[in-house]
């Protein structure tokens, strides 16, 4: 009697394993070839932006798929053109001075002023910053460095990231259809239900976080504005990209932002505070709210993820952690939970 591991495995358990075989093989890959995972990386993340916008646009305008999926494109790459042109430019040229701004508030330790009264929240913050303060210096040098060294590498993800934009979005669903027919054929149900979940989920995730980052990102242009500093655009750009990383990202954004405002005197600070908990609050309400209904990755997850994705993988690996954490999350519910639940 001969044993075959593919016929004597049930169906569940062998697209379980075939999965993490495919999720090994990736996983190898990346860590050989950085820009093949960066370009995955944000190709995965853009087709997805892609996509639910267009999904929004033929449920709104009751079109054909493909029409929406091409205004779609042509609205996420006038953006991206527009940010090119406009905001990151003039970002980046306000980084020094905005770096020189910060070092120059901790050097006359501005909050002192207003804290005088309270000696032991005043030590704590001074030694705080005393040990934060080597670190603000190296990243600084390290970014730079980073940024140097990348520039070519940066320019061919950027290239094959644009190409893998276009013709994933118009090709998605062909493509779709072709993942279960890599896996053996009594288990292709079980994957056809798997990814389309995980689709589904992760369209609506990263769907959600880009547009909570656009709202961030834009309330912090506003306030900033108002308030007639010259770091509106640069302040902006940076709570745009911070909030594409969950529950991490805005301790990311807060600090610079607040070691910032305390050159705007206690009223400024007040108010940078106040907008940041209202604004903050007000997103992830709305987070929660959209997601509900959907596998939704733990807070805890999430949190281990991006940690765990920003070691294996650099920096970069920080915006890893949303994709890795809902596709845990669908492979639990797919695949594991009902092992646990058997009698």
């Amino acid at each position: 009697m001969s044993f075959s591991p593919q016929k004597d495995l049930e169906p569940n358990k062998l697209a379980m394993y075939f999965t993490l075989f495919y999720t090994l093989i990736f996983m190898v890959l990346s860590l050989l070839y950085r820009n093949f995972f960066n370009t995955i990386l944000f190709t995965f993340i853009a087709v997805m932006i892609v996509d639910a916008l267009a999904s929004l646009i033929k449920r709104i305008f009751r079109i054909p798929k493909k029409l929406s999926v091409v205004i779609s494109l042509v609205v996420c790459f006038s953006a991206f053109i527009w940010g090119l042109v406009t905001i990151i430019p003039t970002a980046f040229t306000q980084l020094t001075g905005f770096y020189t701004l910060i070092t120059d508030v901790i050097e006359k330790r501005a909050w002192e002023q207003y804290i005088q009264n309270n000696e032991q929240l005043l030590a704590m913050l001074n030694s705080l910053v005393d040990f934060i303060k080597p670190s603000i210096n190296e990243l600084a040098n390290y970014l730079l460095k980073l940024v140097a060294s990348q520039i070519p590498g940066a320019l061919v993800v950027l290239f094959f990231t644009i190409l893998g934009i276009i013709y994933v979005s118009i090709y998605s669903s062909k493509m779709i259809r072709v993942i279960p027919l890599m896996y053996p054929r009594r288990c292709r149900d079980y994957i056809h239900t798997f990814v389309e979940e995980l689709k589904v989920s992760m369209r609506r995730f990263i769907g959600v976080i880009t547009l909570n980052a656009i709202i961030v990102g834009f309330a912090f242009f506003v306030l900033f504005r108002a308030m007639n500093t010259n770091f509106a655009p640069l302040i902006a750009f940076w709570a745009f990209l911070t909030n594409f990383i969950p529950i991490v990202g805005v301790v990311f954004e807060f600090v610079p932002v607040f070691l910032f405002s305390l050159s705007l005197g206690l009223e400024g600070v007040l108010w940078v505070l106040f907008f940041t908990v209202i604004i903050h609050l007000g997103v992830f309400v709305f987070f929660f709210e959209v997601m509900k209904g959907y596998a939704k990755a733990n807070p805890v997850v999430m949190i281990f993820s991006i940690l765990l994705t920003s070691e294996i993988f650099g920096p970069v690996g920080v915006f890893f952690g949303v994709p890795v954490s809902v596709f845990v999350s669908v492979f639990y519910k797919q695949f594991v939970h009902p092992q646990f639940e058997r009698d």
